[in-house]
């Protein structure tokens, strides 16, 4: 528990940051004219193309998970730290190599799968499980998420 401490405060961090709502950002503001200043602005680029967590914050992650004493705790401190957070392939496969069981690592490679950043290297994740059962359901959970993001960039574009 002393070790999620810092997991917990970067948690609550990003979540007051990019769940702000409109007025406690710019209160005196008008909504209609942050909307119009909204679209106008050119989007950030950090936000186009998320990057994968940094090695340093991605290790001391893998700390925290290994102190974790089960596998359900090691999924939750997973689920808390993809709060914000994006991964490589192969820290995810990092991560799932840190779970004993294929259940649990189909488990939390769907919390994962949505915060992936390099799907052409999918290959490194599937080598994680151990049976062909559990590589087929880690296969559909990968197409599922490549689906989705297709499917939500296109009906952007419309």
């Amino acid at each position: 528990m002393k070790n999620l401490k810092p997991l917990m405060i970067v948690a609550i961090v990003a979540l007051t940051v990019f769940c702000l709502p409109a007025s406690a950002a710019a209160p005196d503001k008008k909504p209609k004219e942050q909307m119009e200043y909204r679209d106008k602005k050119p989007m950030n680029k950090r936000y186009r193309h998320p990057h994968a967590m940094r090695d340093k914050d991605f290790k001391m992650m893998v700390g925290i998970v290994k102190d974790a004493s089960f596998d359900n705790k090691k999924i939750d401190v997973i689920r808390v730290a993809c709060i914000g957070s994006y991964f490589s392939s192969r820290q995810c496969a990092q991560l799932l190599s840190l779970l004993s069981f294929d259940n649990d690592k189909i488990k939390a490679l769907e919390v994962i799968a949505p915060r992936l950043v390099d799907m052409e290297n999918a290959d490194k994740i599937i080598k994680e499980f151990s049976f062909s059962s559990s590589k087929d359901k880690a296969v559909s959970i990968l197409k599922r998420r490549c689906f989705v993001n297709a499917h939500s960039v296109s009906s952007a574009n419309t």
